[in-house]
Formats: structure tokens, C-alpha cells, sequence
């Protein structure tokens, strides 16, 4: 279901379907965890053993300015992905071992007076992650 909406979302954005792009979208809307660019195309180098990195990093790019996939930044030189799930993802903690993410109950950034107060900046987004170690990985 989601990944016939990305593709329709491609497809209306005159984006080529090319069975490479449709794989590297398999491989994100399956993830449990948030992948870097290597990571996804580890997972694809058997299935296409020709398909060049450039490749994934391309595609990458193209979903993201898309805004079907979101960049995450775990502040560790590495980049990684996850689909756009369009909800409300600006507050979460995220394990910086295995990429884990849990949105927190509510936003601590929301109800921030100095922010909401600012005569000359209108506040159209934020985001509020905390990194960690989850339960499983602090062992």
C-alpha cells in the first residue's frame, strides 16, 4: 500500500520507474531502522550486481527532494534515510547504535514561549531529536 502511493508520487512527479529505483524503494519502505546510502546498497548488490552506488545516491537524492524520503541526521558523519511517512516526526529519541527511533509522547519545542513570540521569524518547522542508547544496546 505505501509503496504503490510512493510510486504513484514518482510517476506523477515524471520521475522514471526504473526497476533499480523500484528496489531501492522496496528496501526503504521495508526497513525497520533508518539505512545509510551503503546500507541500502549492500542490501541490493546481489539482487543487481551492476547497479553502481552512484546510482543509489542518486536516487536517494531525487526521493528526497521529493519529499518522499527524510534525511536523518544522528550527528555521526553518516547520513541516513527514512520514508516519509507524512506524521508527525518532529520529536523522537533515536539510538545512535542501532538507528532506532521513538517518537516522544509530546513535543517539548511546541508550547516554547520565546519561540512562539518572535516578532520577525514565522516558525514554519522544527524538529527535536534527542540520540542515545536504547535498552537493547547500552550492553
Amino acid at each position: 500500500m505505501i509503496y504503490e502511493g510512493v510510486l504513484a508520487a514518482l510517476a506523477s512527479n515524471n520521475c522514471k520507474l526504473t526497476p533499480q529505483r523500484r528496489e531501492i524503494l522496496k528496501v526503504i519502505v521495508r526497513a525497520k531502522t533508518h539505512l545509510s546510502a551503503r546500507q541500502i546498497f549492500d542490501r541490493l548488490r546481489k539482487k543487481y550486481p551492476q547497479m553502481s552506488f552512484d546510482t543509489v545516491y542518486r536516487t536517494l537524492a531525487i526521493l528526497k527532494e521529493l519529499h518522499i524520503i527524510n534525511l536523518v541526521d544522528f550527528r555521526d558523519g553518516r547520513s541516513r534515510y527514512e520514508l516519509n511517512r507524512h506524521q508527525d516526526h518532529d520529536h523522537r529519541i533515536i539510538c545512535l547504535k542501532c538507528g532506532g527511533a521513538w517518537k516522544l509522547p509530546e513535543c517539548p519545542v511546541k508550547n516554547l514561549t520565546s519561540v512562539n513570540n518572535l516578532d520577525d521569524f514565522k516558525v514554519t518547522g522544527h524538529r527535536f531529536d534527542i540520540f542515545g542508547y536504547c535498552r537493547s544496546c547500552q550492553s
